[in-house]
């Protein structure tokens, strides 16, 4: 499968890695085409290039600041059109780390509405970088919400290739408790906790 990741932070490193690793043709897309491709050689991807370049993808991870991944999904709305959209992002700010959306609709939820055609699934919001990174033996708990099941279910699939291990957690709206989540996290890092720290849901139904 084709993967598009844009941006070329720490999170595009780590996934962009493992999803290579595991046989997937991953592109990096990035608003500076050869810092792009200088990460891509790094981590085993198939190319670099820039963010239209990598849009047009099976599928495609928005990994840049959430302060621009808005704008930017929207410029795009085109390219994703039918394609998997996977948002990553926290929109929360210091110092308390809560969501600037207050209770109104999430990160994905606005992605959603910004490129309509997408089909937009929240996910490895509640998972830091280093969770994924060479050396973390942790099987990671990925928190996935869609209103999209096919597109759910081949997210699924991805976090399950590369080691992980998918929870469904619900429709859409729920990636807004999953962003308070996010920020939950972020404050018990600011407080003292390693930046490897998650939280795990655990079902006892039978």
């Amino acid at each position: 499968m084709r993967i598009g990741i844009l941006g070329t932070g720490a999170m595009t490193e780590a996934l962009g890695r493992r999803l290579a690793r595991a046989g997937h043709d991953v592109v990096v897309g990035s608003r500076d085409p050869e810092r792009a491709r200088g990460l891509a050689r790094a981590i085993g991807a198939l190319d670099g290039t820039d963010h239209r370049g990598a849009a047009a993808s099976d599928a495609v991870i928005v990994a840049v600041q959430d302060a621009v991944a808005l704008e930017l999904v929207r410029s795009l709305a085109a390219e994703l059109e039918g394609r998997g959209l996977i948002d990553i992002g926290n929109p929360i700010d210091p110092p308390h780390f809560e969501s600037r959306y207050g209770a109104g609709p999430s990160l994905a939820e606005r992605m959603a509405e910004a490129a309509p055609g997408a089909r937009v699934v929240k996910a490895f919001n509640t998972v830091y970088a280093e969770l994924l990174a060479d050396d973390a033996d942790e099987r990671v708990q990925v928190l996935l919400a869609s209103d999209d099941d096919p597109a759910k279910e081949l997210v699924a699939g991805l976090v399950t290739e590369i080691g992980c291990e998918p929870f469904d957690v619900g429709p859409l709206r729920t990636s807004r408790h999953l962003e308070r989540l996010a920020g939950f996290e972020v404050d018990l890092v600011e407080r003292g906790y390693a930046r490897a720290t998650a939280v795990r849901i655990v079902d006892r139904r039978g």
